[in-house]
């Protein structure tokens, strides 16, 4: 989300005698209090009404109010009332492009990406501002509406009318991330600190980076660093904890793991990352009591399910881990990853049709995973359309497949007769 002002105003606590005045100099107005966005967001919506109910305001500043109004509940998380504010802006001034903006950013933190698109590209219709053009090239991305170089295009925008705006080379390094680009992420989240050395997201990012180039000891130290200074920053603890399992101090990630529970027991992450750490220390009976116990106390949950229903599967307890995939399909949140799982169990207890349509189904949310080839490849060879099969499989290949996998299949082509199949799959590879 956009950076949000330093508050120089600072509620009292709840001993005071008396609240702090609204007006504290006689340089200040509430008018002044409302459009500076300087004050606690409390007081931003306080200064805001006051400043509404002064009698001779115009219809352009009865806008700026509001707008500004809105922006006090959003930085309340007051999500619904933010919504109402900004939409009341718009309906007295259709063109007021900083209601539209405070529209799109409440509606994504709300309701997600897709209202909030609508908002970002309403804005844009009217004006250029960069916080429409970072809205639009996340929401965009995000949503599939925008590949990573379009989205990094309206950033640049952004970035060369205000170089620093610091959310938007935050964005640029974040889409790098998702695209797996260690290095160009390195050396974005570096140009945010440039700006702003203490941002908790872009040094939480470096350290994603580092690890995504493989310097776990380097990732570990950037997290390190950073806990000193936020220590509830609650991604950085979990990452210290991936960072450590990734250093195989697995140990140490369990007391870690532990920690985080302890802090957060209505969270998914803590009792994930302990089964983690469990099965690589070879507990793996202790990991799915670890995931059973979290099922019971969290209740559904897509992430727990899926981890669970993957170590029930490591386990050899293929019909149980079935169950427990199908119940996280069943959520909301569900994606390419559990139909994905789903196919593997399938093939393991030689359910072939319900592979296949696994397979598919990942393949349909638009993620071209080589392991959906694989096992579709699989599926089509055991129904007997091997030259099928085989053109699968090299979309498997072509798609990033590790090279082991050619002699798994080799050898599903021998258990189907097609020996001849089989060895020039080896002659190919």
């Amino acid at each position: 989300m956009r950076a949000l002002p330093v508050y120089v105003g600072l509620c009292l606590a709840a001993t005071s005698v008396a609240a702090k005045p609204l007006i504290t100099s006689s340089e200040d107005t509430v008018e002044r209090v409302c459009l500076a966005r300087m004050e606690s967001p409390s007081r931003i919506v306080s200064a805001c009404d006051a400043a509404l109910t002064n009698a001779g305001t115009t219809l352009s500043q009865r806008v700026e109010f509001i707008t500004a109004r809105g922006d006090g509940y959003l930085w309340m998380d007051a999500f619904p009332a933010a919504i109402s504010s900004f939409e009341e802006a718009i309906a007295l001034d259709a063109r007021a492009t900083d209601a539209w903006n405070g529209l799109g950013w409440t509606l994504w933190e709300a309701e997600g990406d897709a209202p909030a698109f609508e908002a970002f590209e309403a804005s844009l219709s009217i004006d250029v501002s960069v916080q429409a053009l970072g809205g639009k090239a996340a929401t965009g991305r995000r949503l599939g509406l925008l590949n990573s170089d379009e989205a990094r295009v309206l950033l640049s925008a952004a970035l060369a009318i205000d170089p620093d705006y610091i959310w938007a080379v935050r964005e640029v390094a974040w889409s790098h991330i998702d695209d797996g680009e260690a290095s160009l992420a390195a050396d974005a989240f570096r140009e945010a600190l440039d700006i702003e050395p203490g941002d908790t997201n872009a040094r939480y990012g470096l350290g994603r980076a580092k690890l995504l180039e493989g310097d776990a000891s380097g990732a570990l130290e950037v997290f390190n660093d950073l806990l000193l200074d936020a220590p509830d920053d609650f991604p950085t603890l979990v990452y210290r904890i991936i960072t450590l399992r990734d250093l195989d101090r697995n140990a140490q990630a369990l007391r870690e793991a532990d920690r985080l529970i302890a802090a957060y027991p209505e969270n998914s992450s803590g009792y994930i990352e302990r089964g983690h750490a469990l099965l690589a220390l070879g507990h793996r009976a202790d990991a799915i009591v670890t995931y059973q116990d979290a099922d019971a106390r969290l209740g559904p949950n897509n992430a727990l399910l899926y981890w669970y229903a993957d170590a029930l599967a490591a386990d050899g307890q293929f019909e149980e881990a079935l169950s427990v995939i199908e119940r996280g399909l069943a959520l909301s949140d569900a994606d390419y990853s559990d139909h994905l799982l789903q196919s593997y169990i399938a093939l393991e207890i030689g359910d072939y049709s319900l592979a296949r349509t696994a397979a598919e189904a990942a393949l349909a949310t638009g993620v071209d995973d080589p392991w959906a080839h694989y096992y579709l490849a699989i599926t089509l060879v055991h129904e007997g359309k091997v030259e099928d099969g085989m053109a699968r499989f090299e979309k498997a290949i072509a798609s990033g497949l590790p090279a082991d996998r050619v002699g798994a299949f080799a050898s599903k082509l021998v258990g189907a007769g097609k020996y001849v199949e089989a060895a020039q799959l080896r002659l190919k590879y």
